[in-house]
């Protein structure tokens, strides 16, 4: 049985089962940590010029650009239109780092979760499950969308999901935030790969894995969507 990195890649795809007890066995959680801070580095670096103008754009109407000065808000779109190269490098970084530890946060959760439904298991099999898990949410959703959002230079016109449904639709409009929200594919692979890991290491049921990974999952989200939703 091939337990290497790239082998785990493998079944990632083709026996995510076999995955996950590999996982369950030994963990290496930092193994695909690190890949995801490293590809967030990189999609960050070559998507920023124009994300952070499109982004600026959007927030230029929206209720929180009208709580500030009309001086602050044309500064910062000027500054999102004109990203110097130091300051694309730390945003980059700082997304690298971020993703990463949103993996590891959500990993200690999600354990918290599961031991509390019944499972057995340790906190360490839990982020590596998540961190193994969560490299369809990150890392092969950024190498897939990254053409494509260089080809039609946008990052709201790339959609990979149910919000790929309303072309037409305002980027901040309550629907169009809810499909991309809940509504990602690649999002729905990741958590497959948290209820097959979950089911097969902790020992637990299939019932019980989906809902100890769902509901975390969809309270977390609802988080920064009804944020965006209130402010924008």
């Amino acid at each position: 049985m091939n337990d290497s990195f790239f082998g785990r890649l493998k079944d990632l795809f083709t026996n995510p089962g076999r995955l996950m007890e590999n996982v369950g066995a030994n963990p290496r959680w930092w193994q695909p940590g690190l890949l995801v801070c490293l590809v967030m580095i990189a999609f960050g670096w070559m998507t920023l010029p124009i994300s952070a103008p499109e982004q600026a754009e959007l927030m230029r109407d929206s209720k929180l650009m009208q709580m500030l000065p009309e001086d602050a808000a044309d500064q910062q779109y000027e500054e999102a239109r004109n990203i110097t190269p130091a300051k694309r490098l730390t945003q980059s970084g700082i997304a690298g780092f971020t993703s990463w530890l949103m993996i590891l946060i959500f990993g200690l959760i999600l354990g918290f979760f599961v031991r509390l439904g019944g499972g057995e298991g340790s906190f360490k099999q839990a982020l590596g499950i998540v961190s193994w898990g969560s490299l369809p949410v990150f890392a092969i959703s950024s190498a897939v969308k990254l053409p494509l959002i260089l080809q039609t230079e946008s990052v709201f016109k790339v959609n990979i999901g149910l919000a790929a449904l309303l072309p037409g639709a305002e980027p901040g409009s309550a629907l169009f935030q809810t499909l991309m929200t809940y509504g990602d594919f690649f999002t729905w692979w990741g958590l497959f790969l948290l209820v097959v890991g979950f089911e097969r290491v902790f020992k637990m049921g299939r019932s019980g894995a989906v809902l100890s990974v769902l509901l975390p999952w969809a309270l977390m989200s609802a988080i920064p969507l009804a944020l965006s939703l209130v402010f924008m």
